[in-house]
């Protein structure tokens, strides 16, 4: 096993057996209730058939993703136009139908469907090709903001990963008659628009640890640059740098032990990876750390693009001020182009504040602290989710 190496104290290294605890995961239920993260959705006014809603995947890099639900809320306004297409005179009453069902990814069985009824007439409808063999109803509200609901904790692959996960909202509807027989054309036009909100409801994979920060992954060249600080830590407390392919199984890359002597110590850690060849796709990195007691946390995950192999100026950051009070900053050493996500983390894995932003060649990003968190020790992590990078820092609030 390969070794770690401090750049500010001296480390003891050794590899050592040590007593491991476990920890339940949290799941949907009441007794244990996940962490929820929300994204929304919504479309201008259409009358298309369907109309395809797009929501960001869960990275499974954050935690495990227990169950998720999902609310629409949709207005449908229609006009129905009927001719009598007969040679007499006919008196008409006609039923106008309308349904919609919005639809998850196959497999899924996520799905929200109503229906909608609406009567219309007695209508005196004069012979074809007549004045007055015609008749408008509407525009009528007949889907009048409404409101589904459903959820599911299974059939959730979908959701996992980078990207969007897609859902189909489609319409449809006409009107049979109710008198007057079926000599009649119809024509039905629905214009809706709606919004949309996906929660997922996720759960830290493991108990993060309050020592370690300012972790980060950096490609450079064909290697991988790991780095990290401990601040506080305990005598004889270990740190085993950990590797994965899928962000689930992960496997010991390298250890390191601090000072065996003093309390509250704070050290640099760096390790350098060089991928396999066979090391396709996304990489996944995280820090273990065992306290002298055998109690184990970990650092967050941290995901990097294989396609960062071979730059020569790495994305790098910093987050100020810190203590922060009012609100919190990341900055960039170069402008940013993508789709951000910004999210204040509790030491359990709550995230406490979130804020999405898009950088159009901007290096810097906001969060205002609104309402103002609990003074404490927090997580700040900055997802690059169009390039699949993740940033941690950990901060304090006064």
């Amino acid at each position: 096993m390969n070794r770690v190496y401090t750049a500010v104290f001296t480390i003891i290294f050794f590899i050592v057996n040590t007593p491991r605890i476990t920890y339940a995961q949290c799941n949907c239920s009441a007794t244990a209730p996940a962490t929820p993260i929300s994204y929304y959705a919504s479309f201008p006014t259409t009358n298309a058939g369907t109309t395809t809603i797009s929501f960001p995947k869960f990275n499974p890099a954050i935690g495990t993703l227990s169950c998720l639900t999902l609310d629409d809320t949709v207005t449908g306004v229609t006009t129905t136009k009927v001719q009598n297409v007969g040679s007499t005179l006919t008196i008409f009453k006609f039923l106008l139908t309308v349904a919609d069902d919005l639809e998850g990814p196959a497999g899924t069985g996520l799905s929200v469907t109503n229906d909608y009824a609406r009567n219309y007439g007695p209508d005196t409808l004069t012979a074809l090709n007549n004045p007055g063999d015609t008749v408008t109803h509407g525009p009528d509200t007949v889907i009048n903001k409404e409101v589904g609901f459903t959820a599911s904790n299974t059939g959730l692959a979908p959701f996992l990963g980078f990207g969007t996960t897609n859902f189909t909202y489609a319409i449809n509807g006409g009107v049979v008659t109710l008198k007057g027989g079926l000599s009649y054309s119809q024509n039905v036009i629905t214009n809706y628009w709606g919004n949309f909100k996906i929660t997922y409801y996720w759960c830290p994979a493991t108990i993060l640890s309050t020592t370690i920060q300012d972790f980060t992954a950096t490609p450079s060249g064909g290697s991988v640059v790991l780095q990290w600080l401990t601040n506080n830590q305990q005598p004889n407390t270990q740190y085993e740098i950990q590797f994965s392919k899928d962000g689930k199984s992960f496997y010991p890359l390298g250890q390191a032990e601090g000072d065996a002597s003093a309390t509250g110590a704070s050290a640099k850690y760096q390790y350098q990876y060089h991928p396999d060849p066979a090391d396709l796709g996304r990489l996944y990195f995280r820090i273990e750390e065992t306290d002298p007691s055998g109690k184990i946390s970990f650092s967050d995950v941290l995901v990097v693009d294989p396609t960062g192999f071979g730059k020569d100026n790495p994305v790098s950051y910093q987050t100020f001020p810190n203590p922060a009070t009012n609100s919190l900053q990341v900055q960039f050493n170069s402008n940013q182009t993508g789709h951000f996500l910004v999210e204040l983390v509790s030491t359990s894995g709550q995230v406490v504040q979130k804020k999405m932003v898009t950088l159009t060649g901007g290096n810097q990003i906001r969060l205002d602290l609104s309402p103002q968190p609990v003074k404490g020790l927090y997580f700040l992590r900055t997802s690059d989710i169009t390039h699949q990078h993740s940033y941690v820092s950990k901060v304090f609030i006064n």
